[in-house]
């Protein structure tokens, strides 16, 4: 699981990255930019740090203010990490959930700057359910997959954490 979390987040940063660069190159060798070029590196920027955040909670990476807990005895220590894991996967499914209704909402909505490449990409192919590409749904759904991937790391992080508590622990004997 952990690396389809990299995987995305890679994905998601050199897609970002090719666009980003051809449409500068294109801009300063032509003098015109791609229309799609301006707006859909931005989602894909949200989906790469959607898909970040998920591997760096399953990695244990994230960023952690440590200062008090250096100071707590370990059992307390995991007992906290185990409730934050806890209440991380709450978040993940909150996030989930608002982002649902946000999509909902507003994600049938036109998206301006990808609208016209989503209906020539349907005028080339012939097939009418691409339109949905200059959409903002699929755009906006990252906040959903993003909280479903967060609430996933968070509970196999949670799972790990205590499955290494509880087989750490001396048998009586």
């Amino acid at each position: 699981m952990s690396r389809f979390f990299a995987g995305g987040a890679a994905a998601s940063m050199i897609l970002l990255f090719l666009i980003v660069f051809i449409n500068s190159v294109r801009r300063y060798t032509f003098g015109k930019s791609l229309e799609w070029g301006e707006e859909l590196p931005v989602y894909l920027a949200i989906y790469g740090v959607m898909f970040g955040i998920a591997w760096a909670y399953m990695e244990d990476r994230h960023i952690r203010f440590t200062i008090l807990v250096g100071f707590l005895p370990e059992a307390l220590t995991r007992k906290m990490y185990l409730l934050v894991d806890i209440i991380m996967t709450v978040v993940g499914a909150m996030l989930a959930y608002s982002g649902w209704l946000f999509v909902a909402k507003r994600g049938g909505m036109e998206s301006s700057g990808l609208i016209n490449l989503a209906k020539d990409l349907s005028a080339l192919t012939g097939l009418d359910s691409l339109i949905w590409l200059g959409h903002f749904y699929p755009y906006q759904a990252a906040m959903v997959f993003g909280g479903i991937m967060l609430a996933i790391a968070a509970l196999l992080r949670f799972l790990r954490r205590y499955f290494e508590e509880v087989s750490s622990e001396p048998v009586a004997g």
